[in-house]
């Protein structure tokens, strides 16, 4: 499934200050950038969870006219190339608000012409970690879950349904009525059966684990990447906030309130509130929160709790430096 990774444990980091940043909202506006600036043709479905990613767009776009409602069919994902000294740094996150200047830890993997596809980019200033699509969790971790929308799920449910239906329907019809035609009308059947079956990988191989993830937080240091899930290292952050989110609720409603405003409302008391109690992490979570209160749609975007160190090991390059090395 993935281009350009080869048998290693390990992907490559590249530290520097982002120039030249441009972000893409399409994949077909990216694929034209690297046209225009004389890069290799590239494959994205052969790239990391592309595949994915390219699925679950279709049936944003199939749900929405299905339901024949007008809401944002707007990819999940950006694209965006940059620079990290003279290193071309590619890649794909759901939402690309970094910005230029900013120093940056970038997991990378090569691609053919000389440029690096990036997997995971962390930002130590702030303690961001941006990951490659679905990536959170190691293969040993639990399961993933690729958010599929029910109405798309029961119609790929209905299609198969059909063609088994009409696989074996005219099989038996050919057979009996001696008509060997008729599996010309069998085999359309097949045609029904192929997406559901191409769904159904898909969806087996979303719930296993990344074992793109276990080579993203192996890179970055993290002791047991195969069980690693971020997610759960930041519910503790999550859990913090909704602490706070009844109390805030206890002392203004007198009871829970489950409605967006009065969430909106908590988020904006809380990222505006100072305290000397803050820790570091408080005052870090209340900026991440500030960037991202406004940007719809995030996901694989993560306040982190732990910042383990880059082991010796893995191939560091300072560009900061201008000084390729190994190591820190």
């Amino acid at each position: 499934m993935e281009q350009n990774i080869g048998d290693s444990h390990y992907y490559q980091i590249i530290t520097g200050y982002i120039t030249d940043l441009e972000v893409y909202d399409t994949r077909e506006s990216y694929l034209n950038a690297r046209k225009l600036a004389g890069r290799p043709d590239v494959n994205l479905l052969t790239i990391g969870h592309l595949d994915l990613v390219s699925m679950a767009n279709s049936m944003k776009i199939t749900s929405a006219k299905i339901e024949k409602i007008d809401y944002d069919t707007a990819d999940i994902e950006q694209y965006f190339c940059c620079k990290l000294g003279d290193k071309v740094i590619e890649g794909a996150f759901c939402r690309t608000f970094f910005n230029e200047g900013d120093y940056v830890e970038a997991v990378v993997d090569p691609l053919a012409g000389g440029s690096y596809f990036a997997y995971a980019l962390r930002r130590p200033a702030d303690k961001l970690l941006w990951l490659h699509p679905y990536a959170t969790e190691g293969t040993e971790a639990g399961n993933s879950k690729l958010n599929i929308p029910i109405l798309p799920r029961l119609f790929l449910i209905g299609a198969g349904g059909l063609g088994v239906f009409t696989f074996f329907y005219f099989v038996v019809m050919a057979f009996s009525k001696n008509n060997f035609s008729l599996l010309l009308m069998a085999v359309m059947g097949l045609f029904f059966i192929l997406p559901t079956y191409l769904f159904s990988s898909a969806l087996k191989k979303s719930k296993s684990g990344s074992a793109i993830a276990d080579k993203i937080f192996a890179t970055l240091g993290y002791s047991n990447p195969k069980t690693f899930d971020i997610e759960k290292e930041y519910n503790v952050f999550v859990d913090k906030l909704f602490d706070l989110y009844k109390q805030y609720c206890e002392n203004h409603n007198g009871y829970l309130a489950t409605d967006e405003d009065t969430y909106n409302e908590f988020i904006d008391h809380y990222i505006h509130q100072q305290s000397e109690d803050d820790s570091q992490d408080d005052i870090l979570l209340k900026q991440y929160l500030r960037q991202t209160k406004k940007i719809d749609g995030i996901q694989w975007a993560f306040f982190y709790v732990n910042t383990p160190a880059i082991p010796s090991y893995i191939n560091v390059i300072h560009t900061e430096n201008h000084d390729d090395s190994h190591g820190q």
